[in-house]
């Protein structure tokens, strides 16, 4: 194993800054030296990376207080291990990744704000947990309910539909390897996927109005304004209860509960407050995991993902 001087600073910093992209095996195997090493001088760069936004490696140090929080969680292990990952929406950079997702857990993360007095809105998913922390920590802060996690909500309404059209004997043929089509936005549809889900629509009509119920919250949520939002909301859930099948109508017990966070991002028109950039840190956190970053060490898991993007 190759034998490194304390004082040689600048071959620390290579390593340390190859071990904040590369898993740290693999650096180890390159420089010849230990995992332990190689973290080592990982924490040295990204103590000073981090530092630039007031950030620490220390994990219950205080955090620098955005007007707007992002919220979400995600799986370590799934239904086991989870952790919560709090974003600044505003500077899009990732604040703290934090174990559990349970409201004590939540809170001990919103009291290390600097100024809790100072968040405007936090967009999050439909979580109790979630909601009861930002209530109890940030008494000034709107509740958004994510436009991504409310239409997706939906969507698993619509594929309930489906699922239950395609155990029929009607059903099980002409929708094997279709089912897509009625899930994936209709601007995203190619001509002919269009046009083959146009005649599933007229053979299969429960599942058309489904669709179109979901897509008609889309075109809510592009198109609504302050004024109008919460009686064009009204009018859906109306068509939903008219028309919806059941799996649609059972869905808006989330829109009773989570009425006045779901229009709440119409205060914040023209922003379209939302988890998106959380969604892709969450996203590339996964692909990490999927990678074998080191994952299993959550420090090490941690580290990487606040260090995505700092430098």
């Amino acid at each position: 194993m190759r034998s490194i001087q304390a004082d040689d600073v600048r071959l620390r910093e290579e390593i340390g800054q190859q071990a904040s992209t590369r898993p740290i095996a693999h650096v180890a195997s390159q420089y010849e030296v230990g995992p332990r090493f190689v973290q080592t001088c990982l924490e040295g760069v990204a103590s000073g990376q981090l530092a630039k936004r007031g950030l620490s490696l220390e994990e219950g140090a205080r955090l620098p207080t955005p007007r707007f929080l992002g919220l979400d969680e995600f799986a370590r292990r799934k239904g086991h291990r989870y952790d919560t990952i709090l974003c600044d929406l505003d500077g899009r950079h990732v604040l703290e990744v934090s174990a559990g997702r349970k409201k004590e857990e939540v809170t001990c993360l919103l009291e290390r704000l600097t100024d809790c007095e100072a968040v405007e809105a936090v967009s999050m998913d439909m979580s109790r947990a979630f909601r009861e922390a930002v209530q109890l920590c940030l008494p000034r802060a709107r509740i958004v309910a994510d436009h991504f996690h409310v239409i997706q909500h939906v969507s698993k309404a619509v594929k309930a539909v489906i699922g239950r059209w395609a155990k029929k004997a009607e059903g099980k043929t002409a929708l094997e390897d279709h089912q897509h089509l009625f899930l994936r936005n209709q601007e995203d549809l190619s001509a002919e996927e269009e046009q083959a889900r146009a005649s599933l629509a007229l053979a299969f009509p429960e599942i058309a109005v489904a669709w179109q119920l979901k897509e008609a919250l889309r075109t809510w949520y592009a198109t609504t304004s302050a004024a109008t939002c919460a009686a064009d909301l009204d009018a859906w859930i109306t068509a939903v209860k008219r028309d919806g099948p059941s799996e649609l109508r059972t869905a808006l017990s989330a829109f009773r509960d989570w009425r006045s966070e779901i229009l709440a991002f119409s205060d914040f028109l023209p922003i379209r407050l939302s988890n998106g950039f959380v969604e892709g840190k969450n996203n590339r956190t996964k692909a990490l995991m999927r990678q074998g970053y080191g994952y299993r060490n959550r420090h090490h898991l941690r580290l990487r993902i606040l260090l995505e993007g700092a430098a």
